[in-house]
């Protein structure tokens, strides 16, 4: 059976806790979220048991799988409240999830360049991205940044195309050894989303951001890997 089918009900935490915090000049908005389910570890339980694959149409740096069902239900329709509040949606709104699990395993030397610089989802503002840290240290949190070329924090449609032509430049002029971080040239890191166990983090997708990844990175176990619940969530008018 897949972890779809094996994943037990989940709970909210009774402790949980919701904070906003703003990043950057821009001053974009970071909804962090502690303490978000009464057990975490059934997300791991769960990861154990589904099936991982490298995704073929992405740069993640790793292995993904499928998310419990019951996930999105739990805990995004029970945070709705908040995410409204702290980025402008319309209570009105049909909210569209996509989400899986993500356990970064591709060491830095493996990697591909453009996986060892910061990266923003998309152009659009309105869809949200979203971490849930099911690891503890000594791994790390999210980083975001500050291209320092062109001054932007987040790259909307108006600037997409100077942000990738000048970063497409900076990459084929020197190739990063590491992944992304506070010495990675021609970015400043500006903020960071700490790395707590059972912690769970949203940004517009549209920020420049990258997981703070050692170049060793993890191992392919998901009790002991980098492991996260990912996802990205859009407002749509009407469901």
């Amino acid at each position: 059976m897949t972890a779809l089918a094996m994943a037990p009900p989940l709970k909210l935490g009774a402790d949980i806790r919701v904070r906003l915090r703003k990043i950057g000049a821009e001053q974009q908005p970071l909804l962090v979220v502690d303490d978000v389910l009464d057990d975490a570890w059934a997300m791991i339980d769960a990861a154990r048991s589904a099936d991982f694959y490298a995704p073929p149409h992405t740069h993640y740096p790793g292995l993904n799988a499928n998310l419990p069902e019951s996930y999105y239900r739990t805990v995004v329709t029970a945070l709705r409240g908040p995410i409204e509040a702290a980025f402008g949606l319309s209570s009105q709104a049909y909210l569209k999830y996509f989400g899986y699990f993500g356990l970064a395993t591709t060491p830095a030397d493996r990697a591909e360049p453009i996986q060892k610089i910061p990266h923003h989802d998309g152009p659009d503002p309105n869809r949200l991205a979203m971490i849930h840290y099911l690891c503890r240290a000594p791994y790390r949190g999210t980083g975001f940044f500050r291209h320092r070329t062109t001054g932007f924090e987040s790259v909307d449609v108006e600037r997409q195309g100077a942000y990738v032509a000048a970063a497409e430049a900076e990459l084929a002029r020197a190739i990063p050894m590491s992944y992304a971080g506070s010495d990675t040239a021609d970015y400043e890191m500006i903020g960071e989303a700490e790395l707590v166990f059972n912690r769970l983090v949203l940004y517009r997708g549209h920020v420049l951001h990258s997981a703070l990844l050692e170049p060793e990175v993890g191992g392919s176990d998901p009790a002991r890997g980098r492991l996260t619940a990912n996802g990205f969530i859009e407002a749509a008018r009407s469901g």
